[in-house]
């Protein structure tokens, strides 16, 4: 099982890859990014308003430094005030405890890793201790091979970090990527698309910019979500990587789109 590699990054956290001809390292897409370039996210805007303005309620302060930042005139009128309309917002969800799912998100999934290194974590609350039980459960029939593997997908010029490689009690072994909130059985078409980037990718050495298969036995039709949700419970969900493959294939195609620059579209602009 590898660990999780050192991989340059440039200034927007993009990992630096190796072309596969050689050359200078050029940034790759993060896979995580890609996938969402589908997502519909009137929702997920509708849910950062509410804990926006939620925020702004339990921090009376908040509001004071917000009418500071506007007290000047138009707020859209220039960049520095716009960042500070940002940070306001930010602090505003952060007080909401928009982030509490994400940051015990990351914690279950270093407690899963642990656990399927073999090793027992050493503290764990009575919530998060059912919640392991629920995914040793789960997944009791599925043997870890790998877990963290870093991987380029060339075609899509992506690179990420998927959660885990299985060997299934029929022999096959499949991509996995561990998910932690409570909506993703009803929206995996985001999981479908990372799962199958990572499957049609190849092991990526940092260092030398080798890549290698993932496995002789890689299933790449069929991918699993590991459902853990905070509220209790774990199911493995197979997802259909013939369809996630297409999709990402076209979330490519919308990153590009959206890339385009006016003198793009116009004709005969300079």
């Amino acid at each position: 099982m590898s660990d999780t590699l050192e991989i340059p990054r440039d200034r927007w956290k993009r990992p630096l890859i190796i072309p596969p001809d050689g050359g200078a390292p050029v940034a790759y897409t993060r896979v995580s990014t890609l996938a969402k370039a589908l997502d519909d996210l009137n929702n997920l805007m509708a849910w950062r308003q509410r804990k926006t303005a939620e925020g702004l309620l339990r921090r009376p302060d908040l509001l004071t430094r917000l009418s500071g930042a506007v007290a000047t005139g138009d707020p859209d009128a220039d960049w520095p005030t716009k960042r500070e309309l940002n940070a306001i917002c930010d602090e505003a969800c952060e007080a909401a405890a928009a982030s509490k799912g994400a940051s015990a998100g990351t914690g279950l999934h270093s407690l899963t890793e642990a656990i399927d290194r073999g090793q027992e974590p050493l503290f764990m609350s009575d919530t998060d201790r059912a919640l392991l039980e629920d995914y040793r459960a789960a997944t009791a029939d599925l043997e870890p091979l790998d877990i963290e593997c870093f991987v380029v997908n060339d075609t899509l010029q992506a690179a990420g970090t998927f959660d885990r490689l299985y060997r299934c009690p029929d022999g096959r072994v499949m991509v996995a990527d561990l998910k932690t909130g409570k909506s993703e059985h009803e929206y995996p078409l985001a999981s479908c698309v990372q799962i199958a980037t990572y499957a049609n990718g190849l092991r990526y050495d940092p260092e030398s910019g080798a890549r290698s298969p993932l496995h002789a036995d890689l299933d790449l039709t069929t991918g699993l979500l590991v459902h853990l949700p905070l509220s209790g419970g774990c199911t493995v969900i197979p997802l259909d990587l013939t369809k996630g493959w297409e999709a990402a294939q076209a979330a490519a195609g919308v990153r590009q789109i959206r890339a385009w620059k006016a003198a793009d579209l116009i004709r005969g602009a300079a």
